[in-house]
């Protein structure tokens, strides 16, 4: 049923067993939460997933994260960044509706908003966008990354960008090939601000509750490390991303991860594969550069910062057990060379 949720679940069980060192609701009023796990040693790690809700493989293995760590290091879990674009297009308009729905196509969506008088403004062969309680619907003909871009422009060519600024949009993921994704099972969640469209993963968003909460967090504690697991539809095989070269200290941690990787069975991105993603390669699985990852460009110079990414054509199961084994690895690597 659309009102059930796997996340919700969880979060819930977790918190009956783990303590919560953070939590707030977004703007639909599910939960944020920060669990923590481990030890007291210091400095702390946090581990991050769902800055975009679909990117699900990420979310399931910080929850099962929560439950494998076994470190004398305190490590922090936040399993999503977005929940309400983990939840999907029938969960979101159920509780805004307040009664249970259903919509599994594009047209159904449309139908949908149209009965409940939102206010379409985009209606084109590739683009479709209403306005419904203040909240933004969008789904694109292509997957919700390029869609991103097309919405955009067409905000900026057709004068609605400073009418919508402030408005979050939640677009449809449109990935029906993905596992674990679907077309309307996930939502991008967008910001409109000063005429751009921008995610959670832009931590200099400013008066966006859920991009506050991680980023105050960042800023309150004295991390050592923070890692940031994502998933991408351009990648072959997994990687791992960084702002700047690393140092010898995070080169440790990585030569680790990457092996844990190997021996998982998932295949890591060759040199080629990383620069053609637009980072400088370091070595094979190993790539930097500033702006790829918002929250490794905001922690680098307070921890190491790693973003852990998985291709979208990996089946999830591969997907979820590759970013657990590479998250693991990098805190137990923390945990005895810092």
């Amino acid at each position: 049923m659309s009102g059930y949720s796997e996340y919700l679940d969880a979060v819930d069980l977790l918190k009956k067993r783990f303590k919560v060192a953070a939590s707030t609701e977004d703007w639909l009023g599910l939960p944020l939460v920060i669990f923590r796990v481990g030890g007291n040693e210091e400095p702390p790690a946090l581990v991050t997933a769902g800055a975009a809700g679909v990117e699900a493989a990420g979310v399931y293995a910080a929850l099962e994260l929560v439950l494998k760590v076994d470190v004398e290091r305190t490590v922090y879990v936040l399993p999503s960044r977005d929940p309400t674009g983990f939840h999907g297009a029938s969960y979101v308009l159920s509780k805004m509706l307040g009664e249970e729905v259903r919509v599994e196509t594009p047209s159904d969506a449309k139908k949908l908003l149209a009965s409940a008088g939102a206010e379409v403004l985009l209606d084109t062969s590739d683009l479709f966008l209403a306005l419904f309680k203040g909240v933004g619907f969008a789904i694109g003909s292509a997957d919700a990354y390029d869609a991103k871009a097309l919405l955009e422009k067409e905000l900026i060519s057709r004068e609605l960008a400073d009418s919508l600024d402030g408005t979050r949009i939640l677009l449809a993921a449109q990935l029906p090939h993905a596992e674990g994704v679907g077309g309307l099972n996930r939502l991008l969640t967008l910001i409109v601000r000063d005429g751009r469209v921008l995610t959670y993963e832009d931590l200099e968003t400013e008066s966006v509750p859920e991009v506050e909460f991680v980023r105050s967090f960042v800023e309150r504690e004295n991390l050592g490390m923070v890692v940031d697991l994502h998933e991408d539809k351009r990648a072959p095989a997994f990687f791992v991303s960084q702002s700047e070269e690393p140092s010898s200290g995070e080169l440790t941690i990585l030569y680790l991860v990457l092996d844990q990787v190997k021996q998982y069975g998932m295949d890591l991105a060759d040199r080629e594969a990383i620069e053609a993603l637009g980072l400088k390669a370091v070595s094979d699985g190993v790539g930097y550069r500033k702006g790829f990852c918002g929250l490794t460009d905001y922690a680098c110079m307070k921890a190491y910062a790693f973003a852990f990414v998985t291709p979208f054509a990996k089946p999830l199961e591969a997907r979820v057990r590759t970013l657990g084994v590479a998250a693991l690895s990098a805190l137990n690597a923390f945990a005895i060379a810092c």
